[in-house]
């Protein structure tokens, strides 16, 4: 199954968005004539409207999130993540909450199919692969944080900084981790 990877964006805000398309192939069985670092690009994170907060490393569908909806690029630091799959990364999967423009990133195949059963969550597709394992020097720790339907992405040093100055966030863990470099 194929998904674009703006479609939830597209659905949601009635935009119409033709980008690449992301695929659930396996990490492990898919070969790429680019090597990773050609295919790594930078992940934005954008606060919605409704104060969710939103990931691409699509640079069209950001433009469209920032020109058509009003949306904002965030002063987070975040890093990159490959478009295709390689050996020993795994697929990150963005899903909207039903209720507002929202956005959760997982990791998680479990975690996905919980969320999107429950009926509260649309599956959008794969937002793009990740590093399985860190590599000291390669690779950044990526953190999930998540308050009351908003979830956001942080490195360590950013994460800290949330939970300390902004009430009622909570950490949910360590979700990934993302290239520190681009190529």
């Amino acid at each position: 199954m194929t998904r674009p990877v703006g479609l939830g964006l597209a659905v949601a805000l009635g935009a119409t968005l033709s980008f690449g398309t992301a695929t659930q192939a396996s990490a492990t069985t898919a070969s790429s004539a680019q090597s990773v670092a050609e295919q790594r690009v930078r992940v934005y994170e954008l606060v919605t409207k409704d104060g969710g907060f939103f990931y691409t490393s699509n640079e069209a569908e950001k433009e469209s999130a920032i020109n058509k909806h009003g949306w904002s690029v965030t002063q987070t630091p975040m890093y990159y993540i490959s478009r295709a799959p390689f050996a020993g990364g795994k697929p990150l999967f963005r899903l909207r909450w039903e209720n507002k423009a929202s956005y959760i990133v997982t990791g998680s195949i479990s975690e996905r199919e919980s969320l999107v059963s429950s009926g509260k969550f649309r599956y959008e597709g794969i937002l793009g692969y990740a590093p399985a394992a860190a590599s000291p020097g390669e690779t950044v720790k990526i953190f999930r944080l998540s308050n009351n339907n908003k979830w956001r992405l942080a490195i360590d040093s950013h994460t800290q900084k949330i939970l300390a100055n902004e009430p009622g966030w909570k950490l949910d863990g360590q979700l990934l981790n993302q290239f520190s470099k681009a190529g």
